[in-house]
């Protein structure tokens, strides 16, 4: 897996850099789709720990200077060990963000990106079973959870309409009996209309 990802990364650099750019980018109102991979980071966990993934998908409009408004669906899933049982905590969830540009070259080649989110959806723990296999009562619930998130990415034009985006997010979640806040990193392509 680790090999196979390095390979797609040297391949799509490699193609950064010979196709010429000659297109305007960044255009206000120009729309985008944005399709990312996440893993979360959990305190005392390897990052690539089995069954701990997250997917989303995004709808990007730019706005004036660079900025844009997006609104991205999203799926984590993680495994919390409990003695040697692993609890399913499973969130979906919502997001609607704006996110300011920080730095680029001077091409705009290559953006820096910070911002922010409100969040909303539902967290399913254990499939609903307040059981677990040793026969423990689950005390945390399943829940609908909201809150908020702080972003930064770094996006980088493949072509004039590809971009490969890296992102790093800290989540606050409240109404949550497990964790208030969760980190997570991702990776991705954004196509822009």
């Amino acid at each position: 897996m680790k090999k196979f990802l390095l390979l797609t990364i040297c391949v799509v650099m490699a193609m950064a850099f010979a196709v010429p750019s000659h297109a305007q980018r960044l255009i206000p109102k120009q729309k985008g789709i944005e399709v990312v991979g996440s893993v979360p980071l959990i305190k005392g966990e390897k990052l690539f720990a089995k069954d701990n993934f997250g997917v989303g998908v995004s709808l990007t409009r730019y706005l004036k200077r660079e900025n844009y408004a997006f609104a991205l669906a999203e799926y984590e899933q993680q495994n919390m060990p409990y003695r040697e049982y692993e609890v399913k905590l499973k969130d979906a969830l919502l997001q609607v963000g704006y996110m300011h540009p920080i730095l680029s070259d001077g091409g705009k080649n290559i953006l820096v990106y910070m911002g922010v989110s409100a969040l909303g959806g539902y967290e399913e723990l254990n499939e609903d079973e307040k059981l677990l296999p040793d026969g423990a009562t689950l005390l945390d619930r399943s829940h609908f959870v909201y809150g908020g998130a702080v972003h930064s990415s770094v996006e980088v034009f493949l072509t004039d309409n590809l971009l490969l985006v890296l992102k790093a997010q800290g989540r606050l979640l409240f109404g949550s009996d497990v964790h208030r806040f969760r980190p997570a990193l991702s990776a991705g392509f954004r196509f822009n209309l």
